[in-house]
């Protein structure tokens, strides 16, 4: 099995979105994760909200690199009706841009508990708020991703949040980082998960180094084993390089960091199956050698 692999535009914040759809080309890379911050937003040069959905979509198409997601920063916690209605407003119109662009799915987040509430309160406010959404990505043809993150970063939390939304549109873009901080490896995570997984989020930590990003298999996110338990359920989706250059800029730049994490994964990918060709020749062997002998014919 052969993963696409793709990466987040929070890598390369001073790209423009023709650089962003060259870079990726000529690094192997077969999709990008588009990050917008929204209308009136900045610091994101190929933000898809600052510029024409039309330019955004030829140049990815120039350059045959597909717009995987539109990763928004929306989050469905709120309490406050304003608050709500201002986020299901700007999902509404991220569902619309990706529709434009050509993306395969929308990010939101569930995101925060507030100190003194009900975990299972919030729970069905982001469930209420998810539906409609649902409801009219469909419509548009996209898919709808609600990303692990805060208070909302583990497996079991999201397949019950899921069963709950009983939406088949509705999926998981599941960053591997935010659960193994929450202290979930991939090997509970990923089984439990399993097809609602719809988009893999990679990148690593490690306590102490600067900003605590490492490159991919360096730190204590496990990421190899991520990988390795993602083509154990036969996930078959983007693997999505993400490296958080947007929010700490004196991490190395894009030229330097997606190559690598290039290599990185693809590696990794090439082992496992490597490894998985091996065992089905040896079971191949093993069942010729155990197979029963023709008998022979007896004489005339």
């Amino acid at each position: 099995m052969s993963n696409p692999l793709a990466f987040s535009t929070v890598a390369c914040p001073e790209w423009t979105i023709d650089e962003v759809a060259e870079r990726a080309a000529g690094m192997g890379y077969a999709g990008v994760e588009l990050r917008t911050l929204g209308p009136g937003g900045g610091g994101l040069a190929s933000d898809p909200a600052q510029t024409d959905a039309d330019k955004t979509r030829a140049a990815l198409q120039k350059h045959q690199v597909a717009a995987v997601c539109l990763s928004t920063s929306v989050s469905l916690h709120h309490r406050d009706t304003s608050a709500a209605g201002q986020a299901r407003w700007q999902a509404m119109h991220s569902l619309e841009l990706a529709a434009k662009i050509g993306c395969g799915f929308v990010r939101v987040f569930g995101n925060e508990i507030a100190p003194g509430e009900d975990h299972q309160v919030v729970t069905r406010r982001i469930v209420e708020q998810l539906r409609p959404m649902a409801e009219r990505a469909a419509e548009l043809g996209v898919g709808l991703l609600i990303e692990n993150a805060g208070s909302f970063a583990t497996a079991k939390q999201w397949w019950w949040l899921l069963n709950l939304v009983d939406q088949p549109g509705v999926g998981i873009s599941w960053n591997a980082a935010n659960a193994a901080a929450a202290g979930e490896p991939a090997s509970v995570s990923v089984p439990m998960l399993n097809s609602r997984i719809r988009l893999a989020k990679v990148k690593d930590t490690r306590v102490g180094e600067g900003a605590g990003f490492v490159p991919l298999g360096e730190g204590t996110v496990g990421i190899e084993a991520f990988v390795k338990r993602l083509l154990g359920i036969g996930y078959g989706g983007y693997i999505c390089v993400e490296w958080d250059r947007l929010w700490f800029p004196s991490l190395a730049p894009a030229e330097e960091y997606l190559p690598d994490a290039h290599e990185r994964v693809t590696g990794w990918l090439k082992g496992i199956a490597a490894l998985e060709e091996k065992g089905r020749a040896a079971n191949e062997k093993a069942a010729a050698k155990n197979a029963p002998k023709p008998r022979a014919k007896p004489a005339a």
